[in-house]
């Protein structure tokens, strides 16, 4: 009878226990939210005034690329070398996760190499980074195909494209290598088919660069809508006029124009320049 009423003792302990610790998980899971909830509100707040996030660059654990990655950064994509080195840092952390959780593959026989993924996937960390949230969720799958391609999504003959239901993007590789030959064409279809994804992920996320990019990007539509600056852009061929097709051609466009070509951009067209630069929070990598 004892030893049955200590063992009953000892489980009605366990279960006193268990239940404690439950109770103090959902005190923190729930004092967590809180936080979580205040420190939203508070950049949300912050934002309201700067057109920025409190911060964006913050790994206590850097992931690293390899000696053959690093030799394709510093010899083939001339953003990266003019980063600073501490951004430069930040650069390779980030290629590294993006490389990890995305799924190449090549069509029509193009042979997936270590160049090709290290370009693609810097031309999408370039593009978001002056974002916290760089990965680009709604992308999964690049697709790379050797040249211009029929698409089985479009029914047409393809130089790129962005399918946002099967999040997945699709280029051609020797187009590819053509938008960096030239850096100043304005004409990059790497850029192009990334901004119409960043575009897509922005619309669909609630983290505070997604809703700064939305939110400014409708701000530029409007300053288009309301004033002479679109008769302006149309009339000067500064952007070419497939961007004038739609809103989503129009952000494809301009994204690569304003990559390309910063200087004359800043130069004849300031005001939209400096809301690009807010869409993409580029303050701090250009400073023209």
């Amino acid at each position: 009878m004892l030893l049955y009423i200590t063992c009953t003792a000892a489980v009605g302990y366990v279960v006193y226990f268990i239940l404690l610790l439950g109770i103090l998980v959902l005190i923190l899971l729930l004092f967590k939210r809180i936080v979580g909830a205040v420190l939203d509100a508070l950049e949300l707040l912050y934002a309201k005034f700067t057109k920025r996030p409190l911060y964006v660059h913050f790994y206590p654990f850097k992931k690293r690329l390899n000696a053959n990655q690093i030799h394709v950064l510093e010899n083939r994509f001339n953003f990266y070398k003019r980063l600073e080195p501490k951004h430069k840092v930040y650069f390779q952390h980030r290629l590294a996760v993006f490389l990890k959780q995305k799924k190449f593959e090549g069509k029509d026989g193009f042979v997936i190499t270590e160049e090709a993924k290290v370009l693609v996937a810097a031309t999408a960390v370039m593009l978001t980074f002056g974002f916290r949230n760089y990965t680009i969720r709604y992308v999964k799958h690049i697709f790379i195909y050797p040249t211009i391609y029929y698409s089985q999504f479009t029914r047409t003959t393809n130089k790129g494209e962005y399918n946002a239901r099967l999040k997945t993007l699709v280029l051609s590789w020797d187009n590819f290598l053509e938008g960096y030959s030239i850096e100043n064409d304005k004409l990059n279809l790497g850029i192009h088919e990334f901004a119409h994804a960043i575009h897509i992920n922005s619309i669909k996320s609630q983290d505070i660069n997604a809703i700064l990019f939305v939110d400014t990007f409708s701000e530029l539509r409007a300053m288009l809508a309301h004033t002479d600056l679109k008769s302006r852009l149309q009339n000067s061929n500064f952007i070419r006029p497939y961007g004038f097709t739609n809103d989503s051609e129009f952000l494809a466009v301009i994204l690569e124009t304003f990559i390309e070509t910063p200087y004359g951009f800043k130069k004849q067209f300031p005001k939209l320049y400096r809301k690009v630069n807010q869409m993409l929070n580029y303050s701090d990598i250009y400073k023209l």
